[in-house]
């Protein structure tokens, strides 16, 4: 019994004094799957594309700057449905525009 303690006594010493300075890791938080999450989502993608597209070359600055105006509109265009609709849920037919508008931007974007 003695040597039993002894052992958990050392198990615990050990683990605060290798465990103290590990940080605990963070899980990123994951949107759940709704359409307006999905907007969202594009929007940020068809950001992050412009801007590897100008790394590499294939879109100039004065044409990334023209499709970030247009992300910027569809955007703005999301806040003021929100705003309209007094929730903070848009309808289906709103979000089906929005993405039409986006698909429309998308044929704008080089393929990668």
């Amino acid at each position: 019994m003695k040597h039993l303690i002894l052992v958990l006594m050392l198990v615990m010493v050990q683990g605060v004094a290798f465990g103290a300075g590990i940080p605990t890791p963070t899980v990123p938080k994951v949107l759940p799957n709704t359409p307006m999450n999905r907007l969202t989502i594009r929007l940020r993608q068809q950001n992050i594309q412009i801007q590897r597209d100008v790394k590499a070359g294939k879109l100039t600055k004065d044409q990334a700057k023209l499709l970030k105006a247009q992300i910027d509109a569809v955007r703005k265009q999301e806040v003021a449905d929100l705003k309209l609709n007094g929730t903070k849920t848009l309808t289906d037919a709103q979000i089906a525009q929005l993405n039409e508008q986006l698909n429309a931007l998308s044929k704008s974007i080089p393929i990668k």
